[in-house]
């Protein structure tokens, strides 16, 4: 079998209403096991995810955990949060299934009144603990809801690039999977019984800026989070699926544990480390201290749990078990 070749980019988004700021942290997949320490704490998880990020990753992690680690497979080694995606599978002639981070400043607190963001505003950076989900893996059909729109997908190919929310309509070479995480905490709670409460994306303005709900004041830093894929050896795109089953992309989620572990040095980044965004030459970056790596793979520290996930050959059913639902009729530009 031949699997897909991940990549993914993970950039932390600063948004003001002044020219917009980032900075880019690439980062090296460190593990795909059926694990998510948020929704399924101790257990397995329903289907399977990609994971970057710190080494201290594991199904049993509590909110503090992620900055223990001993290492990260990202660019800046003071990153030691961990990032995770569903797994994308291509489904096979014979039925068996294959296995195939921006940080921006966005938005602004809220205040009774204000209709745009003041240009000198400055988020904070993501409070210490804590986690966070984008997207719903049980949808199967679009209704441009901010919450929606913040999962979507860019097909590349070598003349164009095709911006879809579902799950793309032609052949791709390469498939960016995206996801865009709310920028609005509610000052209080690092999660929630449900892990989507205690943020929220913003009420004036659009999933990806603006100005936070009275519920939700303290703008942070905007998380935008992309993998990367090499779909160019399967050109039957209709045959891509997640590994929750979804056929339609529109299920496609994310989540994020903090595990920064120095919170003043990410809330320093937009102004010390270039006007232009993340550089690693800049003198004084606050996020690099002279100190630079690549992203590059890791070691975890707890060790994966042991199950054919499809990627050292097909299966006959997407671990889980998850079965196949929705339709690529449902796919829409």
């Amino acid at each position: 079998m031949r699997s897909f070749q991940i990549a993914s980019t993970v950039s932390l988004l600063f948004a003001l209403a002044r020219a917009q700021a980032e900075f880019t942290l690439s980062c090296d997949v460190l593990t795909t096991q059926r694990s998510d320490p948020i929704i399924s704490p101790g257990i397995a998880s329903n289907h399977t995810h990609v994971i970057v990020g710190g080494t201290a990753f594991s199904r049993t992690m509590d909110n503090n955990a992620a900055s223990d680690a001993l290492a990260t497979t990202c660019s800046v080694a003071i990153d030691k949060s961990n990032y995770w995606q569903p797994l994308l599978y291509h489904i096979r002639s014979d039925g068996q299934f294959e296995a195939a981070v921006y940080y921006l400043q966005r938005a602004c607190d809220y205040q009774a009144g204000l209709t745009a963001c003041p240009s000198n505003f400055m988020p904070l950076a993501p409070p210490a603990g804590l986690r966070m989900i984008s997207g719903n893996p049980t949808l199967r059909n679009y209704t441009d809801t901010f919450a929606q729109r913040a999962a979507s997908h860019m097909c590349l190919t070598a003349t164009d690039s095709v911006y879809t929310n579902s799950l793309p309509v032609q052949a791709c070479e390469r498939l960016r999977s995206q996801v865009f995480f709310p920028s609005c905490w509610d000052g209080v709670n690092l999660d929630s019984s449900d892990h989507k409460s205690h943020m929220a994306f913003p009420a004036i303005g659009d999933y990806n800026t603006g100005i936070c709900p009275s519920s939700h004041p303290r703008a942070i830093f905007s998380l935008f989070l992309e993998f990367f894929y090499d779909t160019s050896p399967y050109p039957d795109y209709e045959n891509l699926v997640y590994a929750m089953g979804d056929l339609t992309g529109y299920g496609l989620h994310a989540d994020f544990v903090n595990g920064w572990s120095d919170i003043n040095a990410l809330q320093n980044a937009f102004t010390t480390c270039g006007s232009n965004g993340y550089s690693e030459t800049s003198p004084g970056c606050s996020i690099t201290n002279g100190t630079v790596q690549g992203a590059k793979t890791q070691t975890l520290q707890v060790a994966a749990p042991t199950e054919d996930l499809g990627l050292d050959g097909p299966v006959s059913q997407l671990p889980g078990p998850c079965y196949v639902t929705g339709s690529v009729a449902d796919r829409t530009v």
